[in-house]
């Protein structure tokens, strides 16, 4: 064996992102760059009504439109299986009969370019009979209020967790209800010294990727080929096969980079439709939406939330009790998920005897919710961390000694039955109150806040992998994880490298094929480093194993007496090109040493994702204007495989979490949204951020990844909300419970105290 052995050569190293320079140069290929010979391209009609029942839909004018190929609609789904959903199988293709909210596809019309699909657009008339909208919680759970379905749905839902129970659709317009307990939260809080009841409200909020949803498709006979940004390329081949009622190995999906998604481009979205149309028509369909259209099609949570906690004479916690409405839009879409996240996480990183949670997802006539950044830890954290601030003030503690008193401890569990905490989580809330200097004396007008936040990660995840080295000097890695920004091609690129130690650039990470990747679940809950990394780490070294084999059995020794390097196999003294070695074995040309290696996750957390945030404002206690002075954070990468992008995720997730805290929100009048668009909603400018901006990316080593890594693509933004509101009200004394945080609502908050 070489020195360097265990040195690590590649892990740990800022190595540039293997698609940075195209991604710079625009050289990049995005879904929407793909060309198709004979390609149409589609639109879609929209309805303009948040409920209504479909009368009667006239395309023929649109067909007559010079140009247009086909115009499809609900009725062509007649004999599939047309209803998808993450887990609850209730949003159609297309609209069928009903439309129940305002976006909500009614037609989409396939034709030689855009400009022709457009003008035929303007030519279907459709025979609305408007119905009651319902966009508000309050509405649709009123006594009266009408139903948005008049059945239930199939379903994907299996057995719930641990200490939980669900319902599915358990009344109208409810469609998932949870719960959650662990320990008597209703009896401890009858002991408890202090119990206080606090309400906060989650704004809904839109992924806002700069690139739109994009799918194209090419349908023959017996085969159904999609290329997407969708995240979920294996999930999303078995919807397709499902819904058109074709052998899972009839459907092949390809995909590449993916240009942000923050959970929108996760599970079903627009695909099937490109697929029905190129059913349709025989030929490839290419379906690009707007980024008005994409903000239409998914969206976050907003939620309603009461939080009941009880803590000792001295603020230790005690028990808890939530109760959560969360706005679930028309359809399912990931909602059960979400919920059931957030039902087991409001113990967040405290030690808890008791928690007790009830959340309902709740349906109303808005754009769908599902998939967001952190999965419900969001809401969780913006809920919780203000609250514990709130009960440090009103019992005259400081909020950094309470939540320093009742953290979890190092591998402890924050309330029974739970996965050890795998973070020091008191570090890291001291690493962040020291950076910003909390324990100095305060300005007027100056406010810090802190939060802290975990996430759990991983669970019930499966990933594989395959590593092909060839004689050449060249090594190809294929994992089904999704390129979405967070650098997963070059991380799986240096964890390759590292195993077979070998110069990176010898790397290449394949894009994904379902008919030639290895199987993935999916690009979920931060797994593309955790999980995936195992499965491509495992593959490296029996890729390499077998290269010690061969070279074993031609130089007669045993494969432990060899050592590998830079396609250099050494023995003793000597040492042998692997080209050579195949060469003289005068084996076939192109000849390839391959290793596959799986990864299988159970269904607790596999580990923890925590957060830290410390932020300073100004603010003004006449009018109720902010500003961010200083915004500090911190993360737990367990190793940093590569810490530039760590840092960069750490960075990009903070704006997001401020952008969220002080502006971010869908909003809507009468029946339709007012702001779903680029043009209309808020996100941060680069002025927002303030000039003392620090991303901490701690390294615990405790992680169940590669040398020690955890993922933290969902940790960043969880605890900037409830930093920011908890810097203003140490500023002048205002509590805001409702986001975003904006200055009207410090000013009446103000003017209420």
């Amino acid at each position: 064996m070489t020195a360097r052995a265990n040195e690590l050569l590649h892990v740990g190293t800022s190595l540039p992102g293997v698609d940075s320079r195209d991604k710079i140069t625009g050289a990049a290929v995005y879904a929407s760059d793909l060309v198709l010979d004979g390609m149409l391209h589609a639109k879609i009609l929209r309805s303009p009504f948040a409920h209504a029942r479909i009368r009667s839909i006239d395309t023929a004018s649109a067909l007559a439109v010079d140009g247009v190929v086909a115009v499809a609609t609900g009725a062509d789904l007649a004999g599939l299986d047309p209803y998808y959903g993450a887990f609850i199988l209730d949003q159609p293709v297309l609209a069928i009969d009903k439309v129940r909210f305002a976006g909500e596809p009614v037609a989409a019309i396939a034709a030689i370019d855009e400009a022709q699909a457009y003008r035929a657009l303007e030519r279907i008339k459709v025979d609305y009979e408007q119905l009651p909208a319902l966009t508000t919680i309050e509405q649709s759970l009123a006594e009266g209020a009408p139903a948005l379905f008049d059945r239930t749905h199939a379903s994907t839902l299996t057995a719930a967790p641990p200490n939980s129970r669900f319902i599915q659709e358990p009344e109208p317009n409810v469609l998932f209800e949870y719960h959650y307990a662990t320990g008597d939260a209703e009896a401890l809080l009858r002991e408890c010294a202090h119990v206080f009841e606090d309400r906060f409200s989650f704004s809904r909020l839109s992924h806002f990727g700069l690139e739109p949803h994009v799918s194209m498709a090419r349908a023959g006979a017996n085969a159904i080929e999609v290329w997407s940004n969708n995240q979920d390329p294996f999930l999303l081949r078995e919807d397709i096969a499902r819904i058109f009622g074709v052998p899972l190995s009839s459907v092949r999906f390809h995909g590449g980079l993916i240009g942000g998604g923050f959970g929108a481009k996760s599970y079903c979205k627009i695909e099937p439709i490109a697929v029905l149309l190129a059913r349709k028509t025989g030929r490839p369909v290419r379906l690009a939406l707007t980024m008005a259209e994409s903000m239409a099609t998914v969206c976050e949570h907003a939620a309603e939330i009461r939080l009941r906690s009880g803590v000792s004479a001295a603020g230790e916690t005690i028990a808890r009790e939530a109760v959560v409405l969360l706005d679930g839009g028309a359809y399912a879409d990931a909602s059960p998920s979400v919920a059931m996240r957030i039902g087991t996480r409001f113990a967040g990183p405290y030690v808890w005897r008791a928690v007790k949670a009830t959340v309902k997802v709740v349906r109303t006539t808005t754009i769908p919710a599902g998939s967001f950044r952190g999965f419900g830890a969001g809401h969780v954290a913006w809920s919780s961390e203000s609250q514990i601030d709130m009960i440090a003030r009103r019992l005259g503690h400081d909020p950094c000694a309470m939540r320093l008193r009742n953290l979890a401890p190092f591998g402890s569990s924050n309330v029974p039955g739970e996965t050890p905490v795998d973070s020091d989580l008191h570090a890291g809330l001291r690493a962040v109150a020291d950076r910003i200097g909390y324990a100095k004396p305060r300005q007027p007008g100056r406010g810090v806040g802190l939060a802290v936040a975990i996430k759990s990660a991983g669970a019930a995840h499966r990933s594989d992998a395959s590593v092909r080295i060839s004689g050449s000097g060249s090594v190809v890695a294929a994992a089904g994880v999704s390129e979405i920004g967070q650098s997963t091609r070059t991380v799986i690129t240096q964890i390759v490298a590292e195993a077979l130690r070998v110069d990176p650039a010898c790397v290449t990470v394949v894009d994904i094929d379902t008919d030639e990747t290895p199987f993935d679940s999916g690009t979920h809950a931060s797994c593309g480093l955790a999980v995936s990394g195992l499965a491509v780490a495992e593959a490296a070294g029996k890729a390499r194993a077998a290269v010690l084999a061969f070279a074993a059995g031609k130089l007669g020794c045993l494969p432990a007496e060899l050592d590998f390097e830079n396609f250099i196999v050494a023995y003793r003294d000597a040492r042998y090109p692997l080209a050579v070695l195949l060469a003289d074995s005068q084996l076939a040309l192109g000849t390839e040493f391959r290793g596959e290696g799986s990864k299988q996750t159970g269904g607790g957390a596999l580990f923890w994702m925590p957060s830290w945030t410390a932020a300073e404002v100004e603010a003004d206690a006449e009018t109720g204007a902010y500003r961010v002075l200083r915004l500090v954070t911190a993360i737990d990468a367990g190793k940093a495989i590569n810490p530039q992008r760590c840092q960069s995720q750490a960075e990009g997730a903070a704006v997001q979490g401020l952008g969220q805290a002080m502006f971010e929100r869908l909003t809507y009048a009468d029946d339709a949204p007012l702001n779903a668009d680029p043009l209309r909603y808020r996100v941060p400018r680069i002025a927002d951020v303030p000039a003392n901006f620090q991303a901490l990316v701690l390294e615990h080593g405790q992680g169940p990844g590669p040398y020690g890594a955890k993922g933290i693509g969902e940790a960043g933004n969880l605890t900037i909300p409830a930093a920011v509101a908890n810097a203003i009200a140490d500023a002048v004394g205002a509590r805001v419970t409702d986001l975003p945080v904006s200055a009207d609502k410090v000013w009446r908050a103000l003017h209420k105290a």
